[in-house]
């Protein structure tokens, strides 16, 4: 592979399928790490049946197909493991050390590993949910997330699979942290990531009212804030936009435009009011219903127009076929293509974040079923007869 961007010379392992732990796999291999990513050698990766997302979710990586758990395969793992900075593994909570990879026999072969577990539960607690499966909507659910999305009738999990990718992510941040650690120390680290606990995180912003208070945020109304006016989805003549109206200039000339004027200074509305609670505030809901029937009577580019001239934070809500062509999206090839192994281009969203002195690049498409197998295996010190033997046993696949 070629070298590039921050995290050239880092050395990752990742075993996990779907979204979550390949997601942190994802982002270390477009920031320059060299990825080496485990699949069974029965079957492949239930992700590989997806016609599409497969080439964004692993492009880059390296494709060992090796069975990690019986015998040789053991031995060659534990072997990749002496050469490897971060190893990360998504499962059903302790799945790992119940089969006898446990943090000290890592650390054993390599005491400078950081070894990143990821599960729904975590690695312990109470067997009635450590080691639960678990998916999105499953972290979502038992974490306070999903009950404070949706409608005030119905609650609704965020999707597409939100929890996967917040899991993702702090699994590689977290994995960064301890490799700094690490290198500073000689001494590897554990993380314990549980999905639920994430999205607990990821929902904290009310929960602390009802953590120190006892109140229950309500849902959102057809995508409106449930307690600030002026903030969230609104509708006008052709589609959707999005606002915050927060500030005391933005809501005195708001108020002016939607024929409020009258409500400013008054006790409700008092000087200096910098965002209206609509539940405290008596005219809330009629800020609400003044708003919506200004922006009604006008199409979203010049709603957008004036949100702009008062300085109100908006946007127009896209869809999928309007990103392509999005002016911002061009400048800064937030979308981008590259060839598959099978000489076909692929276009989908490009690195990001973008590193202004080593970018990551995108350098290879999805490999194929243990395409790597041999020569990961030849990088460990394992001679050609000696990977045969392996293939022959049934404990990796080769040649793929």
């Amino acid at each position: 592979m070629p070298e590039f961007g921050p995290l050239s010379g880092v050395r990752v392992v990742f075993s996990g399928i779907e979204i979550a732990g390949p997601f942190a796999g994802q982002m270390f291999a477009e920031w320059g790490a060299e990825v080496i990513w485990i699949e069974n050698v029965a079957w492949a990766d239930t992700i590989r049946v997806q016609p599409h997302y497969p080439q964004l979710s692993r492009r880059n990586l390296h494709a060992l197909s090796l069975n990690i758990f019986k015998d040789e395969g053991r031995e060659a793992f534990l072997k990749l493991m002496e050469t490897t900075d971060i190893f990360i593994e998504a499962s059903k909570g302790p799945a790992f050390a119940r089969r006898g990879i446990t943090d000290e026999v890592l650390w054993q072969h390599n005491k400078k590993l950081v070894i990143t577990h990821l599960s729904g539960f975590g690695q312990y607690g109470t067997e009635e949910y450590t080691h639960l499966p678990a998916y999105n909507t499953i972290a979502q659910a038992f974490s306070g997330y999903l009950i404070q999305n949706g409608d005030k009738d119905q609650p609704m999990p965020a999707f597409p699979y939100t929890a996967d990718y917040f899991s993702g992510m702090t699994a590689t941040t977290a994995s960064l942290a301890a490799l700094y650690k690490a290198r500073e120390t000689g001494v590897g680290e554990s993380i314990d990531v549980a999905m639920y606990e994430v999205m607990l995180r990821m929902g904290q912003y009310f929960m602390m009212d009802y953590f120190n208070g006892g109140e229950v945020c309500p849902r959102m109304t057809k995508g409106k804030d449930p307690y600030y006016a002026g903030c969230g989805l609104y509708r006008c003549q052709d589609g959707y936009i999005v606002m915050e109206i927060v500030g005391i200039t933005q809501i005195e000339e708001i108020f002016k435009d939607i024929g409020l004027a009258h409500l400013l200074g008054t006790p409700e509305v008092p000087q200096g009011t910098q965002l209206i609670h609509r539940i405290e505030c008596p005219f809330g809901e009629l800020i609400e219903e003044k708003l919506d029937s200004w922006l009604a009577a006008h199409t979203i580019k010049k709603v957008l127009g004036r949100l702009a001239e008062l300085n109100i934070a908006s946007a127009k809500v896209l869809t999928i076929p309007e990103l392509e062509h999005n002016p911002q999206y061009i400048a800064r090839e937030s979308i981008t293509q590259w060839q598959t192994l099978e000489g076909k281009t692929c276009r989908g969203p490009n690195v990001m974040p973008k590193f202004k002195n080593n970018p990551g690049q995108i350098w290879r498409g999805m490999p194929s079923h243990g395409m790597d197998t041999a020569a990961i295996l030849k990088n460990i010190g394992y001679s050609e007869s000696e990977i045969v033997a392996l293939a022959e046993k049934g404990l990796a696949k080769i040649n793929a």
